[in-house]
C-alpha cells in the first residue's frame, strides 16, 4: 500500500514524527551507493594533493622512503583509517538503516541532544561543501582549460571573484533544481558524470607513465604550455630557497596528512541516505568497504604516478641531495613564492595538479586534442562531488525536521519525485557564505572562512567521533537493536571496531583543528590565522555562532513540542518509521 506523504498519524496530539511514512523511497541500488561515495570523495582534492602538500615541505628524492613522496605514506595511513571507520559505520548505519544516518544511529545511542548537534554539524559541512564545490568547478576550467589552451587563449576571467561567486551559485542552483526531481532522475545524472571521467581517468594514468617512461614529453610539454624548460623551473625554485630548508621525512608526512584526510572525506556519505538504499541492512557495510578500496588504490596511484613522472626531470645535486622538477614545480606553485618572482621566469605559468601533469605529457606529444579530454575529465571530477553533498545535506535536514528537531515543513516530500523539496532548498541557500568564501567574492572571503575547507572539515571530524562513538556503544546501550543487526558480528568485535574507528575519527579531529587555531582562537599567535584579526574574528564568531544558532533552535522546538504533548524523551527509544 502506497503511503502519502501528508498524512498524520491519528491522535488526538501530535505524534512523535511528522507522519507515518517518510515518503523517500529506496531507490539506491548497490553500483549506484558505491558511486555516491566514490563521487563525494574523488574530486577535488586528490587532483593536486601531490603537488600541494609536498610543495611547502620539499623533500629531495634520495629521503623518499622507496622514491615515493610523503603525500603517498600520507594516503596509505589515512586509507587503513577510512576502510575501518567506513566499514564500522556503515555497520552501525544497517542497524536502523534511515535517512539521515549517522543523525538517527547518533540520537538513538547517544543522547537526542548529541544527535542533534552533530546532525546540525554534518548539515553545514555538506551544504558549505556543496557551494565551495560549485566554485571549484569554474576554478577548475580556468586551471585545466588554460594547461590545454595556452598559450594561444587566455582563461583570466575564470579566476575573477565575481564570475566565480557568480558561476558557483549558478551550478549549486542547476543542481538543486535537478535533485528537485528525485533520487531515481539523479542517480542517473550521477552516473553520466561518474562514468565518462573515470573512463577518462585510464588516460591520466596512462599520460603519467609515458611521461615517466620519456621525461622528454615533460619538458616539451611544459615549454608548449608556458614557454620555459624544466631548467628554468629549477633555477627559479633554487633562487628562491627551495633547497634551503630540508625537512625530515616525518614533518612533510605530518604535513601531508591534513591533506590526505581532506581528500578522503565523505567516505561513508551513503549512510546518510540509508533510508534509500535497496537491502541497506544487509549491503551497506560491503557498499562503504567497496567504495573505500576503490578509493584508496586510485590515491595511491594517482600520487605516486604523477609524482614520479616528474621525479626524472632536470635531476639536479645541491649539497648531496636530489632535486627535480617535482619538487621544483610544487615549491614554486605552493611554497609561498611571490607570484612577480615566478612570472619574471615564467610568463605563462599554471600552478601543479597531477591531472595538469597528464595534460601536459599530451601537449608534448603534440597531441593537444587529447589534452582537451583530459581538462574535460579533470573538470567532471570536480563536478560529480556536488551531487553527494547535496543528497547528504538535504537528507541530514530532513531526518532532522521528521523528528521535529526542525521546522516540520522542511520534512516535505514531494509525492510525484519522492524528494525532500524544501530540505533541498535550504541546503542551496546555505551553500551561498561557501560560494562567498571559495571565490573570495567582495574581498570577503576571509571573514566567512568558517564556511571554507578547514571550517568544514572540523564540523564533519566532530560528527564521524560521534558517529564512531555511537556504534562502539551500540551492542553496549542497545543491545535489542544490536540482536537485530542482519549483519552478525560478536559484541567484542563490534566494541573493538568502534575504539580503533573513534581514535581513527579524534586523530582526524585534531589535524583540522590544529591547521585552524589562528581564527578559532585569535590572537593566539597559533597557525592557520587569515590574513587580518578583523577576518579571524570574523570567522571565528562565525564558527561558534552557527553553533549556538544550532543549540538555540533545538531548545526552541524541544519546548515547543513539549508543549503541544509531545514527549522527545522518547526519541532515544524509537526508530523513524520508513
Amino acid at each position: 500500500m502506497k503511503l502519502g506523504v501528508t498524512k498524520k498519524m491519528a491522535s488526538s496530539k501530535p505524534g512523535l514524527f511528522t507522519r507515518e511514512a517518510t515518503g523517500l523511497v529506496r531507490e539506491i541500488g548497490f553500483s549506484l551507493g558505491v558511486i555516491i561515495i566514490l563521487s563525494h570523495v574523488i574530486g577535488l582534492g586528490w587532483q593536486k594533493r601531490a603537488f600541494q602538500f609536498s610543495g611547502p615541505m620539499p623533500l629531495p628524492n634520495d629521503m623518499m622512503p622507496l622514491g615515493l613522496p610523503a603525500i603517498f605514506w600520507a594516503f596509505l595511513i589515512c586509507g587503513l583509517i577510512v576502510l575501518i571507520t567506513g566499514y564500522t559505520v556503515g555497520w552501525v548505519t544497517s542497524t536502523m538503516p534511515r535517512s539521515g544516518g549517522g543523525y538517527v544511529t547518533i540520537s538513538r545511542v547517544l543522547h537526542p541532544f548529541i544527535g542533534y548537534l552533530g546532525g546540525w554539524l554534518m548539515f553545514l559541512a555538506e551544504a558549505f561543501s556543496f557551494g565551495l564545490i560549485g566554485v571549484a568547478v569554474f576554478e577548475g576550467i580556468g586551471i585545466f582549460f588554460g594547461i590545454s589552451l595556452a598559450p594561444n587563449v587566455s582563461l583570466s576571467w575564470a579566476s575573477d571573484p565575481t564570475v566565480l561567486f557568480v558561476g558557483g551559485f549558478g551550478i549549486v542552483c542547476v543542481f538543486a533544481a535537478l535533485a528537485l526531481l528525485g533520487t531515481r532522475m539523479y542517480g542517473r545524472l550521477m552516473q553520466v558524470i561518474f562514468y565518462i571521467p573515470a573512463v577518462i581517468t585510464i588516460i591520466f594514468f596512462a599520460l603519467w607513465i609515458a611521461g615517466a617512461t620519456n621525461p622528454t614529453l615533460i619538458s616539451d610539454g611544459l615549454y608548449n604550455v608556458m614557454g620555459a624548460r624544466p631548467s628554468t623551473f629549477m633555477n627559479t625554485a633554487l633562487n628562491a630557497g627551495m633547497a634551503s630548508n630540508i625537512p625530515s621525512f616525518y614533518d612533510a608526512l605530518l604535513y601531508a596528512i591534513p591533506g590526505a584526510f581532506w581528500a578522503y572525506m565523505g567516505w561513508y556519505a551513503t549512510t546518510f541516505l540509508a533510508g534509500e538504499v535497496k537491502e541497506a541492512n544487509k549491503k551497506l557495510p560491503l557498499v562503504l568497504l567497496v567504495a573505500g578500496l576503490i578509493t584508496i588504490v586510485v590515491y595511491l596511484a594517482a600520487s605516486s604516478l604523477s609524482a614520479i613522472a616528474t621525479m626524472n626531470v632536470e635531476v639536479t645535486t645541491v649539497d648531496g641531495h636530489q632535486w627535480s622538477l617535482f619538487q621544483a614545480y610544487g615549491y614554486l606553485s605552493y611554497g609561498g613564492v611571490s607570484e612577480d618572482v615566478i612570472k619574471v621566469a615564467i610568463p605563462n605559468f599554471q600552478s601543479a595538479w597531477s591531472t595538469g601533469i597528464a595534460s601536459i605529457v599530451s601537449r608534448g606529444m603534440g597531441l593537444d586534442w587529447l589534452s582537451m579530454i583530459v581538462a574535460i575529465g579533470a573538470v567532471l571530477w570536480v563536478a560529480n562531488d556536488i551531487p553527494p553533498f547535496l543528497l547528504v545535506a538535504s537528507r541530514t535536514f530532513f531526518a532532522m525536521s521528521f523528528d521535529r528537531m526542525l521546522p516540520e515543513s522542511f520534512a516535505y516530500v514531494s509525492e510525484k519525485w519522492h524528494a525532500p523539496v524544501w530540505a533541498i532548498i535550504v541546503t542551496a541557500v546555505a551553500a551561498i557564505p561557501a560560494c562567498i568564501a571559495e571565490s573570495n567574492f567582495a574581498g570577503l572571503g576571509g571573514y566567512v572562512g568558517f564556511a571554507g575547507v578547514v571550517g568544514t572539515d572540523i564540523y564533519d571530524a566532530f560528527f564521524l567521533t560521534l558517529f564512531c562513538i555511537s556504534a562502539m556503544l551500540l551492542p553496549l546501550r542497545r543491545k535489542e537493536i544490536y540482536e537485530r543487526a542482519a549483519v552478525k558480528h560478536s559484541t567484542g568485535t563490534i566494541v573493538a571496531l568502534g575504539a580503533l574507528s573513534t581514535i581513527g575519527a579524534v586523530w582526524c579531529l585534531w589535524v583540522f583543528l590544529d591547521q585552524s587555531f589562528g581564527w578559532i582562537i585569535p590572537g593566539s599567535g597559533l597557525k592557520g590565522a587569515f590574513k587580518t584579526m578583523t577576518e579571524n574574528w570574523a570567522s571565528c564568531i562565525g564558527f561558534f555562532g552557527l553553533i549556538i544558532v544550532g543549540i538555540v533552535i533545538y531548545l526552541y522546538y524541544r519546548y515547543k513540542n513539549q508543549a503541544r504533548g509531545v514527549d522527545m524523551r522518547t526519541l532515544f527509544l524509537t526508530i523513524p518509521p520508513e
